[in-house]
């Protein structure tokens, strides 16, 4: 299930958010502060339960205009059983139907093979490898789902 995250999540966070594959891909912040910052404008971010526990996290944001991503994390847990896929189906099905958008990215580390897995199982198309920079400091995939 997808919800939008809540304060009262905190106290399941602290396990994936100290997690190192999580840590590579989202910011070092303390939980409560974590989900504050899941709220920014141009975020749409969701908790996503797996029998009533968080497995993970799953974002639709837009950095800059015209410009719209994908991003997910799986907690440790709830890791190669289909979790991260289903959650980026889900908002990435969402996303087309409630907004007016071309496509969407899907950009990870280019040694994160999971994630390249995930985004061809959901129809993300490798469109470039990317060098590192600020935001991704480590070379990267940048993978595109069109509208269909």
């Amino acid at each position: 299930m997808l919800r939008p995250w809540d304060p009262r999540d905190a106290g399941q966070l602290r396990p994936p958010l100290d997690d190192p594959a999580v840590r590579r891909s989202t910011s070092p912040l303390p939980p409560h502060a974590w989900i504050a910052s899941q709220t920014a404008e141009g975020r749409h971010a969701f908790a996503v339960l797996r029998d009533g526990a968080i497995a993970g996290h799953v974002v639709l944001k837009r950095p800059r205009p015209g410009q719209w991503e994908v991003g997910y994390w799986t907690a440790a847990h709830a890791r190669r059983q289909g979790v991260a896929g289903w959650a980026v189906e889900q908002i990435t099905g969402w996303a087309f139907a409630r907004f007016a958008m071309a496509s969407i990215a899907l950009i990870h580390d280019v040694d994160n093979l999971a994630s390249c897995a995930v985004a061809r199982h959901c129809g993300y198309l490798l469109d470039a490898e990317l060098p590192p920079h600020p935001s991704y400091p480590q070379p990267g995939h940048r993978h595109v789902r069109h509208r269909a």
